[in-house]
């Protein structure tokens, strides 16, 4: 994939529709409830499908659209057979459901002919989702992988500079979100990813070489906007790191790394459950008690639903992402740096961070059912995306980008 740059104009089934229709698999979860919220505005939008294995909570979601167009269907990602003739004639599919799925969800919409657009593969999946890009781009049918906060938007963000540079030295994330100071133990996003990025070794890519370090390691401070402030972050396993490096390759990229303020936790809270991995607590393999297969993790889970649920509105749901580019433009070493920033929607009852995640893929969903993209292939965002027309968009939603360049300070 290095250096691949977006194929234009497929031929195949995927290319030249207009069928506004939109299928969100995971439809009654924390962020398909909000994508779907997000879709609903669009009149254009003939249909919205929210498709769930709690088909109880899609109907709930479906009838809070208020709505003409929005449907609720019990969807089990494991039937392929089930799922393909779902699927079949909508616009753009949004995969909001475990990434451990996107796989076979994939292989669905190739079947059903039409596109797909998910939320990340923490880094190992996402690698695996490249090698159908072949495949994808012979039918005529675009899968943008990666595409809500991040990843996602920050992968457009690097787009926005990295593209204009002749030479591209590094690329730097940092995800920032006000915490809750009561310490809760509530998780503003899927508590099975959360784990996997307390447990698994994140991946950099240094020194030109793709490489594990110790999870949540290499912390710093990092200056976020107020009310977040001076803020520690770390490392943590994501896609982005899995994808840009590839993509500017070409102009010669030696770093990236992703970095996070412990996952919307507040830090005494992120320790807990560090502590609770570190003890085998959100351990995946069943072990016996009292004559019974458990598996630790489902047992932590359950027990987590019973923490006390944290209201993210005002100013502990405001959401700063940055990312930072170093490179050579018209000759001279420069620095490019992107963020953006969004407080709660009170209309929609959503987040900052919520809203960052679930407005990215509800846009190019939109773009996708309309016959707007005319991409073909298996990409990331830095490639599948207009970086202008994107934040335009989501400025409309309220979340504002910022993107300035400049030669860097002597050291």
């Amino acid at each position: 994939m290095a250096g691949r740059r977006p194929v234009e104009g497929g031929t195949g089934a995927g290319q030249g529709r207009r069928n506004v229709r939109i299928v969100v698999l995971g439809g009654a979860g924390i962020i398909g409830r909000a994508i779907a919220r997000d879709l609903a505005d669009d009149r254009e939008i003939k249909e919205i499908v929210i498709a769930d294995l709690d088909l109880d909570g899609a109907r709930k979601v479906a009838e809070g659209l208020k709505r003409p167009g929005a449907t609720a269907v019990k969807a089990d990602v494991s039937d392929h057979a089930g799922l393909v003739a779902l699927l079949r004639g909508a616009g753009a599919v949004v995969n909001s459901v475990q990434y451990y799925f996107n796989l076979p969800v994939m292989k669905a919409c190739l079947e059903a002919k039409t596109h797909y657009i998910d939320l990340g593969g923490l880094f190992h999946t996402t690698r695996k989702q490249l090698e159908l890009h072949d495949e994808f781009r012979k039918a005529g049918l675009l899968a943008v992988l990666g595409l809500g906060s991040c990843p996602g938007i920050a992968n457009v963000q690097a787009r926005a500079v990295a593209d204009g540079f002749e030479a591209v030295e590094s690329v730097r994330i940092y995800n920032g979100a006000t915490p809750d100071m009561g310490d809760s133990l509530a998780w503003a996003y899927s508590i099975q990813t959360i784990f996997d990025e307390i447990t698994q070794p994140p991946v950099v890519f240094r020194n030109g070489k793709f490489q594990e370090t110790a999870p949540l390691g290499e912390e710093e401070l990092f200056r976020f906007q107020d009310p977040i402030g001076v803020s520690k972050v770390h490392l943590s396993l994501h896609s982005e790191v899995a994808t840009l490096p590839l993509t500017y390759g070409p102009k010669g990229i030696k770093e990236c790394f992703f970095k996070i303020s412990f996952f919307g936790y507040s830090e005494k809270a992120l320790r807990q459950l560090q502590f609770l991995a570190q003890i085998g607590m959100a351990g995946t393999e069943a072990v016996e008690v009292r004559g019974a297969k458990v598996r630790p993790r489902d047992v932590l889970v359950e027990v987590l639903k019973r923490a006390p649920q944290i209201e993210r509105t005002g100013s502990l749901g405001f959401k700063d992402i940055v990312t930072e580019v170093r490179g050579t433009r018209a000759g001279k070493p420069v620095v490019g740096r992107v963020e953006t920033t969004c407080w709660p929607h009170k209309a929609w009852g959503l987040s900052g961070g919520t809203l960052l995640v679930a407005s990215p893929p509800a846009i190019v969903a939109r773009w996708l059912a309309k016959g707007q993209v005319k991409h073909a292939g298996v990409l990331p965002p830095e490639q599948a995306v207009d970086a202008a027309a994107f934040f335009r968009d989501l400025e409309a939603r309220g979340a504002h980008t910022t993107i300035a360049v400049a030669e860097p300070f002597p050291a």
